[in-house]
């Protein structure tokens, strides 16, 4: 099995910015993510808040080769803090990684830090990046909203359908419906396999403006593709 490596990391930290810029609080992203050579970067940024001189951040790395199999990697140097100098307004870190194995997913967990002139924090957050994948098999879920039929009033079934178009078996997929912005439901499929696809039907309120169904709503499974996990419909399309 390979060992993760760090390689090399660039910091670097902002002028000060004119003064009514409105901050951003934290963001870490993927920058870099290869399969041949097995290798990943992710890019950190933070911004300053009032009461704070200096900023921190530090990474953590996670790996995922299975549904539920998520373990921190121990990678040398990895939990040393970066800190930024005092007095910059934005503070940016980009750390990579190599040796990273094969059929396995990884993404880094970022905590920030704002600390005041003596030392003490004065805020904190954390954030999680998206993954850089190195699986050749993957599911690729599609959700598609089908149909809306009436109940009673107030009250309609959502009907949809939710298939598997990737090249690897998903288990335990979760499928939200959201409507007009407020989660209605969660329900759960047990497995789909390559090419299999599953009706499902949810009750819910009648939609007035925008209806939306999601397969794996959190990103928790692994896919060769997120960008058709939802579909969002406006309720005249539905009528």
């Amino acid at each position: 099995m390979r060992r993760a490596l760090l390689s090399a990391a660039l910091a670097t930290a902002a002028l000060p910015a004119a003064a009514g810029a409105a901050p951003l609080p934290a963001s870490v992203k993927v920058t870099a993510c290869s399969v041949e050579t097995h290798e990943a970067a992710f890019s950190a940024r933070m911004r300053q808040v009032p009461g704070a001189s200096r900023m921190a951040m530090r990474f953590k790395l996670l790996e995922q080769t299975g549904p539920n199999a998520i373990r921190r990697v121990k990678v040398p140097g990895l939990r040393r803090w970066r800190f930024s100098k005092p007095g910059v307004r934005t503070f940016s870190y980009r750390q990579g990684f190599r040796n990273l194995p094969e059929n396995a997913s990884h993404r880094v967990v970022v905590s920030f830090r704002w600390l005041s002139a003596d030392g003490t924090v004065v805020q904190r957050t954390s954030r999680r990046s998206a993954r850089c994948r190195q699986f050749v098999r993957l599911p690729n879920l599609v959700a598609k909203i089908q149909a809306v039929i009436p109940t009673m009033p107030g009250v309609v079934r959502y009907q949809a359908l939710v298939s598997n178009r990737g090249r690897a078996s998903a288990s335990s997929v979760p499928v939200r419906l959201t409507v007009d912005g407020k989660v209605v439901d969660t329900v759960t499929i047990a497995s789909l396999a390559p090419g299999e696809q599953r009706s499902v039907v949810i009750r819910g309120p009648e939609c007035h403006q925008v209806v939306r169904l999601e397969a794996d709503p959190d990103k928790s499974i692994a896919e060769s593709s997120d960008l058709d996990n939802a579909h969002e419909l406006s309720c005249p399309a539905l009528r």
